[in-house]
């Protein structure tokens, strides 16, 4: 494993779970390839821009944010599976308390620059359970696709 793309990672990462309104989103630029693809279970956007406009988002949208690293596994030297919990409070929905689990695939270029960050979560789960008539049919699909 290269230490300097195992350091790009940990600098990325830590932009990442920041989540504040004031952390410095052009350590990006440094960070990430200028056609980076950020996909999850909600967003799929491409370009450093469009990343910039996704985090700012977040960290409007969910107060009190946390994000803890739980383990990073490395294929090869140019992926990376980061396993989070992420958790805060939506303030889009009165400021209920949001956590959730996932996984987040992530590819890097030969410089070591992020270049791919696709993150897995389960949405019916995480947040559409917060929605009375939605979580409840989701919940009723889940009881009778479930395995007896």
């Amino acid at each position: 494993m290269n230490g300097t793309h195992a350091d790009l990672l940990q600098e990325y990462l830590a932009l990442w779970a920041d989540a504040s309104p004031s952390r410095d989103l052009s350590k990006l630029d440094q960070l990430t390839t200028a056609d980076i693809c950020f996909k999850d279970p909600i967003n799929d956007v491409t370009g450093r821009d469009a990343l910039k406009e996704i985090f700012r988002d977040a960290a409007a949208a969910i107060s009190d944010q946390r994000v803890d690293i739980l383990g990073i596994g490395w294929v090869g030297t140019q992926r990376a599976f980061v396993k989070w919990h992420y958790s805060g409070r939506l303030r889009r929905l009165g400021g209920r308390a949001w956590a959730v689990s996932g996984m987040s695939d992530m590819v890097l270029s030969s410089e070591g620059l992020v270049m791919s960050h696709e993150d897995h979560w389960d949405l019916a789960g995480g947040l559409y359970a917060y929605f009375p008539v939605l979580g409840w049919l989701l919940r009723r699909l889940r009881e009778r696709l479930r395995l007896h």
